[in-house]
């Protein structure tokens, strides 16, 4: 199992249960935490707090904030956490507000950590991320909801398997053009959407002729644009042709696959002998995917 599908099935589980409808929001947040432990120690084997916990109270606002069916009592929270911590600029200052208004029952704890992050990141357009031992902001993405979810949920392990074999081909064909990437598991666990290949960092490095410094390869956002793209709206969902009827279309899988990869692979092919603005020329002229990247692309 994905270790970002057992944490959101965990979260999901535990806000459906009739025997948590009369608790509130913190209190849930805290049984997902034992819910989702349990279900790590049984299908993953033993695990960090340090790693776990961060990523299960982050997902669980997250999916606070996102939900599409919001129990009566989260549509209170979430009114108010968004309309209090959208009149600050500074997160710190929400913080600093949140502490003394609230002094009776905040505790230095993930759980409140996260609430705090993940309400002022909603309100001014960032997603929270942690490691072991800090939380960030990042740009927001778009999310995907649950409902969305479990319709993926049956096809992921086979979406994975042909899409590890097609970034294979793509490593091969990398390193025939004098690229290398360098991998490391990263201590994210990353999300639904990017099955597994966001809980690794990639670096990219150029041919020594190129004269450009490596750069941050994000395999995992490539990941999610084949297989749920961001269509009009601030959700994501299964492609619609990929995924029709609730059926895998693997030909179509896999063309998609190999027309997204391969596009980042030949900008990257076309700038080592020409200026950004070219390359992104040339990729459009040759029929390639050219999206608004960052880095090297800026």
């Amino acid at each position: 199992m994905f270790p970002a599908l057992l944490i959101r099935s965990g979260i999901d589980w535990v806000r459906h249960n009739d025997q948590f409808k009369d608790s509130n929001p913190y209190s849930r947040c805290e049984e997902s935490i034992r819910v989702c432990q349990i279900l790590w120690e049984e299908k993953m084997g033993k695990a960090s707090s340090e790693l776990l916990e961060p990523a299960i109270v982050s997902g669980y606002w997250e999916e606070f904030f996102h939900a599409e069916d919001p129990l009566p009592d989260e549509g209170e929270w979430r009114d108010g956490l968004s309309k209090r911590s959208g009149q600050y600029d500074s997160f710190e200052e929400w913080q600093d507000w949140f502490k003394k208004a609230y002094a009776k029952v905040y505790k230095e704890n993930n759980i409140w950590m996260s609430v705090l992050m993940t309400a002022w990141a909603h309100t001014h357009q960032y997603d929270v991320v942690y490691t072991e031992n800090s939380w960030d902001f990042l740009p927001s993405r778009s999310y995907l909801p649950t409902s969305q979810m479990w319709r993926l949920e049956p096809h992921l392990v086979t979406v994975a398997a042909i899409l590890r074999d097609i970034w294979e081909e793509e490593m091969r064909a990398y390193e025939k053009g004098g690229f290398k990437i360098d991998e490391e598991r990263s201590p994210y666990l990353g999300r639904i959407e990017c099955i597994g290949f966001d809980t690794k960092k990639y670096r990219l490095h150029f041919p020594p002729k190129a004269n450009h410094e490596s750069e941050d390869f994000n395999l995992g956002d490539l990941i999610a644009d084949i297989i749920v793209p961001p269509g009009d709206s601030w959700y994501r969902h299964p492609d619609n042709i990929i995924f029709a009827h609730d059926c895998i279309d693997v030909t179509a899988l896999i063309n998609r696959a190999q027309y997204v990869l391969g596009s980042r692979r030949r900008l990257y092919e076309l700038l080592v002998n020409a200026a950004p603005e070219q390359a992104k020329i040339q990729a459009s002229a040759e029929g390639w995917l050219v999206p608004e990247l960052d880095g090297a692309f800026s």
